[in-house]
């Protein structure tokens, strides 16, 4: 048996990741969609302390999410 199910608002806002591909590679930032400054991938990079310290690129001006 399926059941549908409704809301009561007329629309819902799902909040998301920016997922902008880095140039030269196929990772994919990590912050949240429409954030300012540069792109980040947190999970990668080296170690630091126990903990990876991520990747981070420029902006560029004609990029579109998904890319």
């Amino acid at each position: 048996m399926s059941q549908q199910r409704t809301t009561a608002e007329l629309h819902v806002e799902i909040p998301g990741i920016c997922f902008i591909r880095q140039p030269e590679g196929a990772r994919r930032c990590t912050l949240s969609a429409g954030h300012n400054g540069d792109h980040r991938h947190f999970y990668s990079g080296p170690i630091r302390d126990g903990f990876r310290v991520g990747t981070n690129w420029p902006r560029r001006s004609s990029e579109t999410q998904a890319d």
